[in-house]
């Protein structure tokens, strides 16, 4: 939102931008991760790889065909989306321990 109406830059911008900046954070905590709490499964990490590589060029596909104004709403979607999930996952109990070496 800062880069759309802030920095009035356009909207097929700001979604390829945004999405390089997520991925040098992701990089980065995932190898922090590894290396301080061995807490990373890299065969994992490579399926969410090779599936975020698909998603993306899936993705590029979607955005050429969309207008600046259909590309907002479609990530202002996903963005709430992505808030209810984590505020869900904070008020309800997990139900599995995903992460069995936390590091403490």
């Amino acid at each position: 939102p800062v880069m759309v109406y802030l920095l009035r830059m356009p909207m097929h911008v700001v979604v390829g931008t945004s999405l390089f900046q997520i991925l040098f954070t992701c990089v980065n905590v995932t190898i922090m991760q590894a290396h301080t709490n061995h807490t990373v499964d890299f065969i994992l990490a490579l399926i969410l790889l090779l599936g975020s590589t698909l998603g993306a060029q899936i993705g590029a596909m979607i955005s050429k065909r969309l207008k600046g104004d259909q590309l907002k709403i479609l990530l202002a979607s996903i963005v709430l989306l992505v808030m209810v999930k984590m505020l869900l996952s904070l008020l309800l109990p997990p139900h599995i321990m995903l992460a069995y070496k936390g590091g403490h």
